[in-house]
């Protein structure tokens, strides 16, 4: 399957997509920008980049994004096209960006495969963080157990 074209997605449309997808039922606030991959007019996928959470990387925020959401709904093998799909597009239309940033969730049966299929490196896991957040609407506790982290330039 040939990606036909990689476009920005549109706020209201393109989070309730995905929160109606993705296993977290939930979007995270604060996306920086939102891919979707289409082929003959149908959405087949999307992901959501925004500004990484991690505290050790929040005074160099304005070189690094986080993917914080990629639902798909095609083969592996095109997820891992996908993504460099969007390094190609992050590298064009945000030359300042020096570092991409994500997680995958064991918990979940991600192992980061996809990620490893386009060339991120694993770099450890996070630690086990107790409790949650939950101090706006439509927010859900976040998960508490670690979680893979993978880095790569774009």
């Amino acid at each position: 399957m040939l990606l036909r074209r990689i476009q920005p997605g549109e706020s209201r449309d393109f989070d309730a997509w995905i929160r109606t997808r993705h296993y977290r039922r939930c979007v995270p606030p604060g996306a920086v920008l939102r891919l979707e991959f289409v082929e003959d007019g149908k959405r087949l996928g999307a992901m959501m980049w925004g500004r990484p959470e991690a505290r050790l990387l929040e005074s160099d925020a304005d070189h690094v994004l986080e993917l914080t959401r990629m639902v798909f709904e095609t083969s592996k093998e095109f997820l891992s096209r996908s993504l460099s799909n969007a390094r190609h597009y992050i590298r064009k239309w945000f030359p300042q960006i020096r570092l991409l940033l994500t997680y995958a969730d064991p918990e979940q049966g991600h192992d980061g495969a996809v990620y490893k299929a386009d060339g991120w490196a694993s770099f450890g896991k996070t630690t086990n963080k107790p409790g949650g957040w939950k101090n706006r609407e439509g927010r859900h506790d976040a998960c508490g157990h670690p979680k893979i982290r993978f880095l790569r330039t774009p």
